[in-house]
C-alpha cells in the first residue's frame, strides 16, 4: 500500500458470502467511522450501512461491519463523515 491507498474490508456477520474488500485512494489521518454503499433492498434502492469494526491495522487498513439497510438512496439519508457509492 502506498502512503494514499488504504484497503477496507466489509463484512457481514449473517451472510459471510457478501463480505468483500475495497482498496480506497485517498489521504486521510484516521479511517471513517461509517460507509455506505449503494444496494438495493426486495427490488427497490437500498443503502448498506457498515460501521468501523477494527481500526488495528490502519493506516494500511481497517474492518467494517454490516449494521443495516435502509430503503432510498444515498441523498436520501444523513451522510456520515464518508460515504461510498459502490456497485
Amino acid at each position: 500500500m502506498s502512503d494514499s491507498t488504504w484497503r477496507a474490508e466489509f463484512v457481514h456477520p449473517q451472510h459471510p458470502w457478501r463480505d468483500f474488500e475495497h482498496t480506497f485512494v485517498d489521504e486521510r489521518e484516521f479511517p471513517p467511522a461509517h460507509i455506505r454503499r449503494t444496494a438495493s433492498l426486495a427490488g427497490m434502492p437500498a443503502v448498506d450501512i457498515y460501521l468501523l469494526s477494527d481500526s488495528e491495522p490502519w493506516p494500511e487498513s481497517c474492518v467494517f461491519t454490516y449494521t443495516q439497510s435502509l430503503l432510498g438512496d444515498l441523498a436520501d439519508h444523513h451522510p456520515p463523515e464518508y460515504c461510498l457509492d459502490m456497485p
